[in-house]
């Protein structure tokens, strides 16, 4: 008897160990290159709630807001509902705009229907980093990482 997909997504990470790696490398790479930070967080339900208001919170609690240009950026995915929010500072959005996060729910969006979710957060940091470098330049030599790039949540 074959287990319904719900079950099986319990007995199995959301991420395995080299999805996360990826993702991880991914955020440094582009943590490289700006002084904006980027920081994915991972919720098994995020309910039948707001989202983006759930992102907000967890984005004050991690911290994020913190960044001295204002340009700290969290994607947060809600796993058993396939949901995701993009919550960027103030400064990030005063700069890009509403166009940045449209792209980089796009490349999310894509990448999810596949099924590909790891490509699609590693596609989406990308995406991000990228703008990040661009309106926040890093000075050449090492820069202030204030958070870790290591993936928070619950199943991580």
């Amino acid at each position: 008897m074959a287990w319904p997909r719900f079950l099986r997504r319990l007995w199995r990470p959301f991420l395995n160990k080299a999805e996360k790696a990826h993702i991880v490398a991914a955020i440094a790479e582009q943590e490289r290159h700006t002084t904006g930070e980027i920081h994915v967080h991972v919720v098994a339900w995020a309910g039948r709630g707001d989202i983006l208001a759930l992102a907000q919170r967890k984005f004050a609690a991690l911290g994020l807001q913190q960044c001295a240009e204002r340009n700290g950026v969290l994607i947060l995915v809600s796993h058993m509902d396939h949901r995701f929010a993009i919550w960027g500072d103030e400064g990030v959005h005063a700069k890009a705009g509403q166009t940045l996060w449209a792209q980089a729910e796009k490349v999310l969006l894509a990448e999810f229907a596949q099924r590909r979710y790891a490509a699609g957060i590693e596609s989406a940091v990308r995406e991000i980093g990228g703008a990040l470098a661009r309106l926040f330049p890093k000075a050449s030599g090492p820069g202030a990482n204030r958070l870790s790039n290591e993936i928070s949540g619950d199943l991580t």
